[in-house]
């Protein structure tokens, strides 16, 4: 696909002699929404100038990360990252790759995706629903990472208890009678994020039971701040909470965009999630020539 380009101010850039079209996707499922490329279609770009750019609301196309995908022989691969361009794990975000994998004829109905180190096995049903067989969350501090001493159970972060764990991204799960109130959530989702005791930062998920099997969240994403949704924290929220409860089976995680089912055997058990990705829109967003990297020059 060929790239344009053309020069003009654009958001906080400040004024850009040259601008470069890159085709995306958009996709959402919970209220999670992002931006799909595929390396095959755009080159090797500079990725984390390219999330800033393309995930920033008003001024661009605007989402919660950007997920690069790719093919490697039968092998389907994924990237993301946030906005502020740190590169992370997404549930979410991985669960719209494979649903866009899949459409794409590039695979049967149960395959694997790689990303970050992990091999996580997907399932598309006939109705579209995207199953994601995950590892199982660990509370290990030197893989969250943390600099607490041994697993970070019920413990005070910023006056707020809770417990610290890792689905592939980092999370501090904290139960409540009641979700904070806007004042209260700005305030300390931020401190807790930063807070020197999570040197890589740390998503905050807000729990309240509203049943045995039904739990309703607030979502705190560092990186991002509030998210509709966020599939990683779902999950590590589900694991804090079996482990707490000595559950197994299946409990509802409801958030502002939605719901999503998660099952499990055990709290140290594989998570199985289960969500319905949708194609938002396709496009081609104006990013600049220092987001394109190496490919700047097709941008002339």
């Amino acid at each position: 696909m060929p790239f344009g380009a053309v020069g003009c101010a654009v958001g906080g850039w400040g004024f850009v002699s040259r601008l470069c079209e890159v085709p995306f996707t958009k996709l959402e499922t919970v209220g999670n929404d992002f931006v799909l490329v595929d390396r095959a279609v755009v080159g090797e770009c500079n990725w984390e100038q390219l999330a800033l750019e393309v995930c920033e609301r008003r001024y661009s196309v605007g989402s919660d990360g950007l997920c690069v995908i790719w093919r490697e022989g039968e092998e389907i691969h994924l990237r993301f990252f946030n906005p502020d361009g740190t590169e992370d794990f997404c549930g979410n975000g991985l669960r719209c790759a494979a649903w866009y994998a899949f459409r794409q004829g590039w695979t049967g109905r149960e395959f694997s995706i790689f990303q970050l180190g992990k091999v996580v096995d997907m399932i598309v049903d006939p109705a579209g629903r995207v199953r994601a067989v995950m590892p199982p969350a660990s509370y290990d501090p030197g893989e969250i990472p943390t600099q607490f001493d041994g697993e970070m159970l019920d413990v005070s972060v910023q006056g707020v208890v809770g417990t610290a764990l890792t689905t592939g991204s980092a999370h501090f799960v904290t139960f409540t009678d009641e979700l904070p109130d806007d004042e209260e959530f700005l305030r300390l989702g931020s401190a807790i994020e930063k807070d020197p005791v999570f040197p890589e930062r740390v998503s905050v998920m807000w729990i309240q039971p509203i049943g045995e099997r039904e739990l309703r969240m607030r979502i705190w994403e560092r990186g991002v701040g509030e998210t509709l949704g966020c599939g990683t924290g779902a999950t590590a929220s589900a694991s804090v909470w079996f482990r707490k409860m000595g559950l197994s089976g299946k409990v509802n995680l409801i958030s502002k965009g939605g719901i999503l089912e998660i099952e499990m055997d055990g709290w140290d058990q594989p998570i199985s999630v289960e969500c319905d990705p949708e194609e938002m829109f396709t496009g081609s967003a104006l990013v600049s020539e220092k987001a394109m990297g190496s490919r700047s020059l097709a941008c002339g």
